[in-house]
């Protein structure tokens, strides 16, 4: 008799390939009412469509950009693919963007819409950390602004988007006709800030410092940054602007 870890190990091996799990049938008893491959596949259907509708739950706009049919049959690949490692279902699309810019590296608006979709779900379930406000920074000494470097929160990503994906995905939650793809650098950032998930597009310069930021450069760092557009006096309000503006979204969640 065999053991039940090879049965189930056998019976996954059938979910998850049905040809490297071909011989799992013999395990299965025949009827007269249901054979063993009808059993099987009725197992097998149900697996794949709980996690095609885990994926649809996770890519909402992307799956109404290339429709239910298109959706279904790149779900089914892509679970071929990228079959679940993870106990937790939520987790299962974490490679959708790269398996699309892998396999329709002509659409790559498809792979940038995963990439924003699971970053608004990333956010979202980030952990909690606390938030430093404009009284936190206002009790540090003004020699030690030029050393100050930041942390960003957990739910905090950037996405170098190089398609009107943010656009698209805003005609496609109020159920409007979507522009037409075009081509334009929109660098976009996302996160978390009362229990609900934010983005917005950012422009070169703010993009870059936020780019710094993550990277641990210090304040005094990011006004050089700046520098690169601006005059020295306008780069240091530049970037007292987006600093202020971060403290007000959340953004910034520890200093050092």
């Amino acid at each position: 008799m065999r053991h039940l870890s090879e049965l189930q190990a056998d019976f996954q091996a059938y979910l998850l390939s049905d040809a490297q799990g071909a011989s799992f049938i013999n395990a299965i008893v025949n009827d007269a009412k249901v054979g063993a491959t009808k059993r099987l596949s009725i197992y097998a259907d149900a697996y794949h469509l709980r996690i095609i509708e885990a994926l649809a739950t996770a890519y909402p706009k992307l799956h109404s950009l290339l429709g239910d049919d298109f959706f279904d049959s790149t779900a089914r690949s892509y679970i071929k693919c990228y079959p679940s490692t993870y106990r937790n279902m939520r987790w299962v699309g974490g490679e959708m963007a790269a398996y699309l810019q892998a396999t329709l590296p002509q659409h790559p608006i498809g792979s940038e819409m995963a990439q924003f979709e699971w970053a608004l779900g990333i956010a979202f379930d980030a952990e909690d950390a606390s938030i430093v406000n404009l009284s936190d920074l206002a009790k540090i000494p003004a020699e030690d602004w030029a050393a100050l470097t930041f942390i960003l929160h957990p739910s905090a990503h950037l996405l170098p988007l190089q398609w009107n994906v943010v656009q698209i995905w805003n005609a496609l939650n109020i159920e409007e006709t979507p522009p037409t793809a075009v081509q334009t650098k929109a660098p976009c950032l996302v996160w978390r800030k009362d229990l609900n998930a934010h983005f917005r597009s950012l422009d070169a310069a703010e993009y870059a410092g936020l780019q710094s930021i993550i990277a641990g450069a210090s304040f005094g760092a990011l006004c050089e940054i700046l520098q690169d557009n601006a005059s020295e006096a306008d780069a240091s309000m530049q970037a007292a602007q987006y600093l202020s503006g971060w403290l007000h979204e959340g953004l910034i969640s520890k200093t050092a």
